[in-house]
């Protein structure tokens, strides 16, 4: 379902054409005589979009700036005819992220937040206890699709699949550590910034080790942004970010001795993904360059202080 459909399947008021605001799915904008709203798929792989509208709703009412449901379009999530979940949320308008110093402590400021709160809707989420552990021949079957784009890029494949098997050879579950609700893909591109950063697309919602979604974090926060760095965080834009996240979140001593763990499994099934499922990104100079960086991450050079 694409286009006006989605305008017959809410009650919007009048609306005016829908505007796509997104190359890689249906995201599209829309404006009626109530508002300005944005039309787009939830539900879409850990939680159902009933779940994740209610959790976003609890947020906000704790003060968490994350966008939720519109009421006024109830049911809203729907399941339309096509079978697949739909949602409307308010539009945002603000300004991208320029990797400034306020800004990255802001995004740690909102994750924190979101870490800390537990409203009872987060519990109807998706959960899963540990971090997923993906196999030697996982990661070796999406490397294999990275070779070309490395190579264009100047870099060796071969070290970086032997430390990837490598990695992926002692990987294993991580047990005990707190979970939370968690978007699973906190990154710049899903958060709008003016006076603080608002996540914007959380349809990937699940109940999941917070630790986990920290280090993904760290992992994505500047893919698929024209106005992010070509490159991850630095060390210092690193502690910038936690700065404002232990605002809000201390790590318990099981997470601080867990992070080098964690951060190699949010490398091997995020990371190593990307790097083999992104032919658009190695194709953008700026993407081709951060994604070049991520696949020779240093792990040392992002610790955890509690």
């Amino acid at each position: 379902m694409h286009g006006h459909a989605f305008l017959s399947a809410f009650p919007f008021d009048h609306p005016e054409p829908p505007i796509s605001l997104c190359d890689y799915g249906p995201v599209l904008r829309v404006r009626d005589r109530r508002g300005d709203w944005v039309v787009k798929r939830t539900g879409l792989v850990h939680s159902d979009g009933e779940a994740i509208g209610d959790w976003l709703t609890a947020l906000r009412r704790l003060g968490v700036d994350v966008v939720a449901p519109v009421p006024h379009l109830s049911p809203n999530p729907r399941r339309l005819d096509d079978g697949k979940e739909w949602i409307v949320y308010p539009f945002v308008s603000g300004t991208n992220y320029h990797a400034t110093k306020e800004e990255i402590r802001a995004a740690g400021v909102l994750l924190g937040r979101m870490h800390a709160v537990d409203p009872p809707q987060t519990h109807q989420l998706g959960t899963y206890e540990t971090a997923v552990v993906r196999s030697v021949e996982w990661v070796e079957c999406h490397l294999a699709s990275a070779e070309r784009p490395m190579r264009f890029y100047g870099i060796d494949p071969a070290p970086i699949r032997t430390v990837a098997i490598t990695r992926a050879a002692r990987a294993a579950p991580i047990a005990g550590l707190p979970l939370a609700g968690c978007s699973f893909d906190f990154k710049a591109s899903n958060l709008v910034f003016g006076p603080a950063p608002v996540l914007v697309d959380p349809d990937h919602a699940a109940r999941i080790p917070r630790l986990f979604d920290l280090a993904v974090a760290l992992l994505l926060f500047h893919c698929d942004l024209p106005t992010a760095p070509g490159r991850l965080w630095t060390e210092a834009e690193w502690a910038e970010f936690l700065q404002g996240y232990f605002q809000h979140v201390t790590l318990t001593a099981h997470e601080a001795a867990s992070w080098d763990a964690i951060l190699n499994l949010a490398w091997l099934d995020q990371a190593v993904w990307l790097l083999g499922s992104w032919p658009e990104g190695w194709a953008d100079p700026k993407e081709g360059a951060y994604l070049a960086n991520l696949a020779a991450i240093d792990f040392s050079q992002f610790a955890v202080a509690v």
